[in-house]
């Protein structure tokens, strides 16, 4: 696993929340997916990130890798590892204040992951069919049953896609942010 590849993903990944506050601020408490989350449960998130899983698979795009692993940490931060090691029972809001706050933790959580993980040598035969399986799971448990490392497998598996689907050239080209300026100007 390149250390540089890995930089530039963690930076892909942090403009895509940036800017994901920023399109779907609610309160200063809240975004739209805390309420989303609040007013319809954790299954609709689930099946969310399932359709870009479904969408990556047809056409390919770099966006799609993104949003995986932007909710990936959206998610750890939910479960409050950020808080606890073992997750709080409580669910916890994803104001962009708490994500800048706690993103360095993640990305140092996540490399530790990583680095003792038998998935540093493996990636899944088919990596997007396992980021979907495990999303089908999740809904099939109570969201405090979620664990980091599968937060983490699938965050993981998201990259190497991104390594490995994503030509260089084409690499952060993709990505909301972008797309969304370069059609207003």
């Amino acid at each position: 696993m390149s250390k540089e590849l890995l930089e530039r993903f963690f930076g892909a990944v942090n403009r895509q929340f940036s800017y994901g506050g920023v399109k779907y601020a609610q309160t200063s408490e809240k975004e739209a997916t805390d309420v989303l989350f609040d007013d319809f449960g954790a299954n609709w998130l689930f099946g969310t990130i399932a359709k870009y899983c479904k969408r990556f698979s047809n056409l390919a795009r770099e966006k799609d890798l993104m949003k995986i692993a932007c909710y990936m940490f959206i998610l750890w931060l939910k479960r409050g590892f950020h808080l606890n090691e073992k997750g709080t029972p409580e669910i916890i809001n994803t104001t962009v204040e708490v994500k800048s706050k706690y993103f360095n933790v993640f990305k140092e959580r996540f490399v530790r992951f990583i680095s003792f993980s038998k998935l540093n040598q493996q990636i899944a035969e088919n990596p997007i069919q396992r980021i979907y399986d495990l999303l089908f799971a999740f809904g099939n448990i109570e969201f405090n049953y979620i664990h980091e490392e599968d937060l983490f497998e699938i965050f993981y598996h998201a990259f190497c896609l991104w390594c490995r689907e994503i030509p260089d050239d084409k690499k952060e080209t993709d990505e909301d942010v972008y797309n969304e300026r370069k059609n207003k100007e």
